[in-house]
């Protein structure tokens, strides 16, 4: 009987035991779920309070989504929400720390998102602009959202300027990079130091007639027929211009009525050919005078008329 007893006695300790380490080993479980309750994909009650926005779009996004807070803004925690309107649920898409400086990726989506809200401590704007820009990316190769949105457009290397969807009055910024793979551009704008040039219907370098000695900043714009544009940046040297001849060439193809800017040019260049030519006439009559004598006979009848009474005033004793 005492052997049962034993028997039952450390039985029952060894049940014990393992009761005490299975709750041990559910606590943790709890906690680490407590501690992280925001994960991604949840689907909650909307939040709505004042660190809430809330925004519509006509067009739905996905793919992945970057976030940038307004120039100057502080640093935030930023939480980006797909919003049902029907049931007032949002589904959590992301949670990232926010820069003004640039593109930050805050999550991904594969299903359409059409109603969005974002909520963030310390989120702020001036009037009539917006708390957060959202920068949606349906797919990596259209280009890779950093400072700016880079690309690799015909060789060249620029940025896209993707196209806004959302409200410019709304309090949340979202726009699309969309390909332009098979997108045909309407025109390509060419500026030097921060003055348009000319346009073109070409994607070529930017024409050096146009430039005048020296280093200049080239801007290059391409429009595209979605609303997108490609903008690239370059700097063009032209050496120097010693002649004066980039300088002149420069303002003739920079000038609006060529035909006028040329008269001009051709009356200047006439006056300049019968100065020339008077100066001409003038030096070989002095080499005339000087190769038949007449310079020096003129003036030693000039030094003998001087003392010579003047007929018409003659001289009274």
């Amino acid at each position: 009987m005492p052997r049962n007893n034993k028997k039952f006695g450390l039985t029952l300790s060894l049940q014990v035991i393992s009761l005490v380490l299975g709750l041990f080993s559910i606590v943790p479980l709890k906690v680490s779920a407590q501690s992280s309750p925001n994960i991604v994909g949840t689907i909650a009650p909307c939040i709505n309070n004042s660190s809430s926005y809330h925004d519509s779009l006509s067009q739905s996004i996905s793919g992945n989504i970057y976030a940038r807070l307004p120039a100057g803004a502080s640093p935030s925690a930023v939480y980006l929400y797909s919003e049902k309107l029907s049931d007032t649920s949002c589904q959590l898409i992301g949670a990232a720390k926010v820069f003004s400086s640039r593109w930050i990726f805050i999550g991904s989506s594969t299903s359409p998102i059409n109603n969005i809200m974002l909520n963030g401590q310390g989120l702020s704007a001036q009037p009539h602009a917006a708390v957060v820009d959202l920068l949606s990316v349906p797919n990596s190769s259209i280009c890779t959202p950093v400072v700016v949105c880079n690309i690799n457009y015909q060789g060249d290397k620029g940025y896209l300027q993707p196209s806004l969807l959302s409200n410019t009055a709304g309090q949340i910024a979202v726009y699309e990079a969309k390909s332009i793979t098979d997108v045909r551009f309407t025109g390509i704008n060419y500026y030097a130091d921060g003055s348009f040039l000319y346009s073109s219907t070409q994607l070529k370098p930017i024409n050096r007639n146009y430039l005048p000695g020296g280093k200049h900043s080239i801007f290059i714009q391409v429009n595209f027929v979605n609303g997108e544009k490609i903008n690239i940046n370059q700097v063009v040297n032209n050496g120097v211009d010693w002649s004066g001849g980039l300088r002149l060439r420069s303002n003739f193809y920079r000038s609006h009525n060529k035909f006028i800017f040329g008269g001009v040019l051709v009356c200047i260049l006439i006056v300049m050919i019968l100065i020339l030519w008077l100066i001409r006439i003038i030096y070989k009559r002095h080499e005339f005078k000087i190769d038949h004598g007449i310079d020096e006979y003129e003036a030693s009848d000039m030094i003998n008329h001087s003392d010579d009474p003047d007929n018409n005033h003659p001289v009274v004793s």
